[in-house]
Parts: C-alpha cells; sequence; structure tokens
C-alpha cells in the first residue's frame, strides 16, 4: 500500500490538492500529521469518494479545539504504524523523545509533524518519517512531502521536495 504523507499545512491546502489529483491512481491513502486537521477534512471531502482514497490524521498543536485524538496507533500489511504530531516530543529536527513514546506503543513505523523540516531515518529496525511542511517549510529546508509505501511486512519512505 501507498500513502501519500504530509503535515504542517496551515490551512493551504492548494499544492495538497494538485499532488492528490496528481497522484490519486498511484496511492491507496493520504495521511496528515496535524496542525490545521480541518485541511485534513477539506480534502477529504473533495476527493474520498472521487478517488477512492482513505484519508487519517491527528491533530496538532494548532488544533486545540480538534476532536481527533493526538495519537493513532494501527496495522498495515504487518506493519504498526503510529500518527501523531510530535509537539512537545520531538528534539531539534529529528525523533527526540517520540522513541519512547514509539516504543512503549509498539510502533515499527512512527509518522510525525511538528517540526516543518523532512525527515526519514531507521533507529533500532523503527521507521521515523517527517513529510516536512507543504506550506511552511523551516531550516532551509524546501517545502515537501513524502510517500509511504507499506507492504509485504516492509516499510518504506521517500521523501519529495516541492517546487
Amino acid at each position: 500500500m501507498r500513502f501519500l504523507v504530509i503535515s504542517d499545512t496551515h490551512g493551504d491546502i492548494d499544492r495538497a490538492s494538485e499532488l492528490i489529483e496528481q497522484m490519486h491512481s498511484l496511492i491507496d491513502g493520504v495521511w496528515h500529521l496535524g496542525d490545521h486537521d480541518r485541511d485534513l477534512e477539506k480534502l477529504a471531502d473533495r476527493y474520498q469518494y472521487d478517488y477512492g482514497l482513505a484519508f487519517q490524521g491527528v491533530p496538532g498543536n494548532c488544533d486545540p479545539y480538534s476532536r481527533r485524538p493526538r495519537i493513532l496507533v494501527f496495522n498495515v500489511e504487518g506493519r504498526r504504524v503510529m500518527m501523531i504530531h510530535g509537539d512537545g516530543l520531538t528534539s531539534g529536527y529529528g525523533p527526540g523523545y517520540l522513541s519512547s513514546e514509539a516504543a512503549r506503543q509498539q510502533a515499527d513505523v512512527v509518522l510525525f509533524g511538528h517540526t516543518h523540516y523532512p525527515y526519514n531515518e531507521e533507529i533500532g529496525g523503527r521507521l521515523y518519517l517527517n513529510p516536512g511542511s507543504l506550506s511552511r517549510p523551516r531550516g532551509g529546508s524546501k517545502r515537501s512531502y513524502a510517500i509511504l509505501e507499506i507492504e509485504n511486512g516492509r516499510a518504506y519512505a521517500t521523501l519529495c521536495e516541492d517546487n
């Protein structure tokens, strides 16, 4: 299965919409890692039924009134995935304290946002992925997103810079 992973859109979904329209036949779903989780609802309303995509997401620190759970843990193709925005748990641009929560949740794949900086690294057999931000990159990074593939018990991600 293949997923478009985005984060920190902060109300600007134009590029996310373009990506979904371009990739809809190549992906199974869209995962949003917070900061304006209403953006996920708008994208799902626009594309879920037309393209048959699954939409999933968690709120971020800019979503204080969200009804969505702050953390989601679920299984996909034999991998345990944890989705979290990551505020208060990231260190610099990397996973920081997320590793202890990931271990507690027995996650194989940890998806996080918050830093607006792309990050893709396997540490101790666990994949940590931050797609960066499509609208407000930081730390000298460019606008970015990720493609996460999970199949046959393996997970791997590709970070994509956006022009």
